[in-house]
């Protein structure tokens, strides 16, 4: 589009400018037709006029080259567009000078014409119309109001092209400055309304980090110091002891867990790995490799877990992934434990970066309970959510899930397709 109108202008200006040739005697002969020296003008014209080109990125090789043929014989055509782009996109400084300069060539251009002998008038061929009264120097002088018309025509041309070069210049200066600044406004106002909106989560996250710590806190201090008076006092029964020595660890670690927990709340910084250690169970980092140790604090509890682990390119799964996988057998397994306490578990995990991820936890389908049963109580305690959550974290990752009975078992069976191995250096 700027190729387009700078050939227009190209086209148009040196048209022009050939026009306003007739201001000197020189250009033309008494029969009207330029002369040896008109013509090389033109030519020379022709190359000057190619500095319209680079109008946008170097105004001011227009306006000088303008200004030669402004002070030349009055061609202000080519100083008015170079002066344009100068008031558009120059520094305040360099705007003012040449507002100043071009304004002082227009005008003393425009008084030139309007002094000049109507034949060397550029106007005068568009006002008469018989071009013999203006080319023929023994012809009769053109009427008065011809004469009028034709300085009337020299003047509105200077008017009208300062009014539009400053003018409008310094209009489109202006907007193209309002828009800036309702630019950088808008980057404030959105930046503005991320920190209000970064503050409310803030503080959503401190309430709610409060009343986890408030509402659990206490409830695991309490199992924690039960289970350890209830070690102590059945020394001479093995089996209770060993279960309530494996409850009062994972109370401490459900402890360290919730600090943990709580802090990554306030700070929202979930993906950050504990500083706890590994010395907690079940572990506080959630990864493929605290397995293991997750199936080993379970089995501390007297459950029966029959695993079957077989990873590979471990430390080439994603971190999603890794967590993912980690929470699906965590989740799977306190959902049999909820649902089928006392009955063996079976575990099969197999990971590796050719045939993805496959999760397959089995338990027996639970039988019906009594509410005298001490156990139905946790039985009865799920909401669906722990399993609702394992079919959104395998659907977040495009994997395939399957959930439910399967020939007297209730199965868990969560696959995920292949990830990128990444090479070892």
């Amino acid at each position: 589009m700027s190729i387009l109108v700078g050939v227009i202008a190209y086209v148009t200006g040196l048209f022009i400018s050939a026009m306003a040739l007739q201001a000197n005697p020189w250009a033309f002969g008494s029969n009207g037709e330029l002369t040896n020296t008109g013509i090389v003008v033109v030519l020379l014209l022709s190359l000057v006029w190619l500095s319209v080109f680079v109008r946008r990125r170097w105004p001011l090789v227009p306006f000088i080259a303008g200004a030669l043929l402004a002070a030349g014989w009055g061609d202000g055509l080519l100083l008015l567009i170079g002066l344009f782009h100068i008031v558009i996109r120059g520094p305040r400084v360099r705007m003012v000078v040449t507002a100043v300069i071009g304004s002082v060539l227009v005008i003393a251009g425009v008084i030139r014409h309007c002094l000049l002998p109507p034949a060397l008038n550029p106007f005068g061929l568009m006002i008469v119309g018989d071009p013999a009264v203006i080319t023929d120097v023994e012809a009769s002088a053109p009427p008065a109001d011809s004469l009028l018309a034709m300085n009337l025509m020299t003047i509105i041309a200077g008017v009208v092209g300062l009014g539009v070069s400053i003018g409008f210049g310094l209009l489109l200066r202006r907007t193209r400055r309002m828009k800036t600044v309702e630019t950088i406004a808008q980057r404030e106002t959105e930046r503005s309304e991320s920190l209000s909106t970064e503050l409310a989560r803030q503080s959503e996250r401190n309430l709610l980090a409060r009343e986890l710590h408030d509402t659990l806190s206490h409830r695991l201090s309490v199992i924690s110091l039960h289970s350890g008076a209830l070690e102590v006092g059945t020394q001479d029964d093995a089996e209770v002891a060993t279960v309530a020595s494996a409850l009062r660890r994972e109370a401490r670690a459900s402890l360290d867990d919730l600090r943990h927990l709580v802090g990554g709340v306030r700070e929202g910084n979930f993906g950050e790995q504990s500083r706890l250690g590994p010395t907690s169970t079940p572990p506080s980092l959630p990864s493929m490799d605290s397995i293991p140790q997750l199936i080993a604090s379970v089995q501390a509890t007297g459950t029966q877990i029959r695993p079957s682990i077989i990873m590979q390119d471990v430390e080439s799964a994603p971190t999603v992934l890794d967590r993912a996988v980690y929470r699906i057998v965590q989740e799977s397994l306190t959902n049999a434990l909820k649902h089928s306490p006392g009955a063996p578990v079976d575990l099969s995990l197999s990971v590796s970066a050719n045939q993805g991820a496959r999760i397959v936890v089995s338990n027996a389908l639970p039988t019906t309970r009594t509410n005298e049963d001490p156990e139905s109580d946790l039985s009865t305690s799920g909401s669906g959510a722990g399993l609702e959550g394992i079919r959104e974290r395998t659907h977040l990752l495009s994997g395939m899930v399957s959930i439910g009975p399967r020939e007297g078992l209730f199965v868990v069976d969560v696959s995920f397709p292949p990830f990128e191995r990444r090479s070892q250096h």
